[in-house]
């Protein structure tokens, strides 16, 4: 009888330190969501363009929406990248079509850095950003229901989505990249999944 009792203690024990351990690890899934406002300063010195930028990390992918003036009108969405502390590097589709790459600096107050189209490569294609942080309260209705959304736990169709454009962002002609940037894929799939069924 004392060996069932101390079989259930260390199966009670077991169990209460699971649990901790995933709250813990879930305090540290948290999204790192951050809204900027600016503009983009083309090479060949034609007219600023002013967007708006509201990026979120989603078990590590980056994930965002993007709104700007002609002539990369409309709302487009963040489609590949990363966000490593203070440096962000990303793909945006945007509503007018082109794709720009942006990579620069990202902190709590600021973006700064240089874009391109993906496509073109001349001066008009490419140039300078500077945005200032957009505080939560001036965010705009659609963008507030946007992060009310993003607080929530992830559904699976979600982990899902952010899997396969975390695969589509994946190189394709070094084999031991895409080889790595797959098993990260694999990993933060997993962890979305886990992270899901949680709640």
């Amino acid at each position: 009888m004392p060996a069932l009792r101390a079989l259930g203690f260390r199966r009670l024990a077991f169990t209460l330190l699971l649990i901790l351990g995933l709250a813990a690890a879930g305090t540290g899934l948290a999204d790192d969501e951050r809204r900027y406002e600016g503009l983009l300063l083309p090479d060949d010195f034609g007219g600023p363009v002013s967007v708006s930028l509201e990026l979120r990390k989603l078990q590590g992918l980056l994930v965002g929406e993007f709104k700007a003036e002609s002539p990369y009108s409309g709302n487009g969405r963040v489609s590949s990248g990363d966000m490593n502390g203070s440096k962000c590097d990303f793909h945006v589709q945007t509503g007018a079509g082109p794709v720009l790459h942006l990579a620069g600096t990202c902190t709590a107050n600021i973006f700064e850095g240089k874009y391109r189209q993906t496509d073109r490569g001349d001066a008009g294609s490419r140039g300078s950003f500077r945005l200032a942080s957009k505080p939560a309260e001036q965010a705009d209705d659609s963008q507030s229901a946007t992060a009310r959304k993003a607080s929530a736990a992830p559904s699976v169709t979600q982990c899902i989505d952010t899997n396969t454009r975390c695969l589509l962002g994946c190189p394709q002609a070094d084999p031991d990249a895409a080889f790595l940037c797959a098993n990260q894929c694999r990993s933060r799939f997993k962890t979305c999944k886990s992270r899901a069924s949680l709640h």
